[in-house]
């Protein structure tokens, strides 16, 4: 699809192009991130190409290591309200953030438009009274909700990560006060928030989405050595253990594979992976990069071999829909990736991934095994994963639903 694509308008009674004010809102890091970010820059990269839409991002708190904390990206203007809040520092200056970030809010509000906060995530103790704020200025407030937060204390170690989630348990029962839209990006959150909103309240379903600017045209053979990928958070359900003991597994009978980790995650969840790394016979062959800017992300994901998704078989993993899929798929490489959520909604197995049971490393090693046996075949599967990638993940083709949905609420 072409990428300068100008979507069709909507006009009032006078004839004039409806007008809108758009500000992308929540606490993620920007323009460089992972998942989340990538999310919101693909909704803002379709959006900014209507036009009477003005948009721009408001960030309540993100890190001065990893971006500039105000400034303009691909001609849009993004602001964080504080920087390098952390732990106890941001219970304390909370007030501080919240009276800024209305002040923020009220400033950009545009009378006689349709004004929308676009929110990253769900209502939580930190936003709430900021959306509160925001709702009686006349903001429409659509949450965005990627991860199922019923499920999440499974995976919660930390003190913070629980008391999080349960607040936000708490009040996503009472979405609808809030919300005039929500986006979702899996079938389980659809389903999930139609009976919370008692169909009172628009849901949207936007799956993982691409951005196919990143990616090589030409798909290449194999390297030598072939190369296994894996990029994220390195969170519980992403299974690194399962992957790194299907990696050993399938090394002790190849000597021509390698496995290439990037991304980053909490301090014990890296710990835990390099101490597995550490323990492994074939540690010389496993590379972590860290975690790359943009550039070096896509470019890695482009000279590598096989790309896995390999999470556990877990209500939360469940629940939410990996946005590396859609990344990995359209590389035209052929995917490993785990039959979870709504991966067999879009693909089908052998044809456009090698698709394995979940939590099952054997499944993982001989995935990896048969690719590495059936090259043509492996050459024509990641064909077919890209093009599935690119008739439902293109965020170009996601963009006019996206737009009409927003203008419907």
């Amino acid at each position: 699809m072409d990428g300068n694509k100008i979507f069709q308008m909507e006009y009032n009674s006078a004839g004039n192009v409806e007008k809108m004010n758009i500000i992308f809102f929540g606490q993620y890091s920007y323009p460089q991130g992972m998942a989340g970010t990538k999310r919101i820059q693909h909704a803002i990269s379709a959006l900014k190409k209507c036009q009477g839409i003005r948009i721009s991002v408001v960030i309540l708190t993100q890190s001065s290591r990893d971006n500039t904390l105000t400034g303009s990206y691909m001609g849009i203007n993004y602001k964080t309200i504080l920087g390098d809040l952390y732990g106890i520092k941001t219970v304390l200056f909370s007030p501080i953030l919240c009276l800024k970030t209305c002040h923020v809010l009220k400033e950009s509000f545009c009378p006689n438009q349709n004004n929308i906060i676009y929110n990253y995530g769900p209502p939580d103790l930190f936003n709430i009274g900021i959306l509160s704020y925001a709702k009686q200025l006349g903001y429409k407030i659509v949450f965005d909700i990627v991860e199922d937060y019923d499920t999440a204390m499974s995976i919660s170690h930390s003190s913070s990560h629980k008391i999080k989630t349960f607040n936000i348990r708490f009040l996503v029962r009472y979405i609808k006060y809030w919300a005039a839209g929500i986006i979702v990006i899996s079938s389980h959150l659809q389903r999930k928030y139609q009976d919370l909103s008692r169909n009172q309240i628009p849901v949207h379903y936007r799956p993982i989405s691409v951005d196919f600017r990143h990616y090589s045209t030409s798909i290449s053979d194999f390297g030598d050595p072939v190369t296994l990928f894996y990029s994220g958070s390195f969170g519980i359900k992403d299974g690194l253990p399962l992957l790194l003991s299907a990696f050993d597994n399938v090394a002790a009978r190849n000597s021509n594979v390698r496995l290439v980790l990037t991304g980053k995650g909490s301090r014990e969840a890296m710990g835990a992976t390099f101490s597995r790394i550490a323990g492994s016979p074939f540690k010389q062959r496993i590379e972590y990069k860290g975690y790359l800017n943009d550039d070096a992300y896509y470019s890695t994901l482009n000279s590598i071999d096989i790309p896995c998704m390999t999470r556990i078989d877990s209500a939360y993993a469940n629940a939410g829909f990996p946005f590396k899929l859609g990344e990995y798929l359209a590389s035209g490489k052929p995917v490993i990736a785990s039959h979870i959520s709504d991966v067999s909604r879009f693909l089908v197995h052998k044809r456009d991934a090698i698709l394995v049971k979940p939590g099952d490393c054997m499944d993982i090693a001989n995935a990896v095994e048969y690719l590495l046996n059936h090259p043509e075949e492996a050459r024509l599967i990641g064909e077919s994963g890209r093009e599935k990638a690119r008739v439902h993940f293109d965020y170009n083709e996601q963009g006019q639903k996206l737009l009409n949905y927003l203008r419907s609420i």
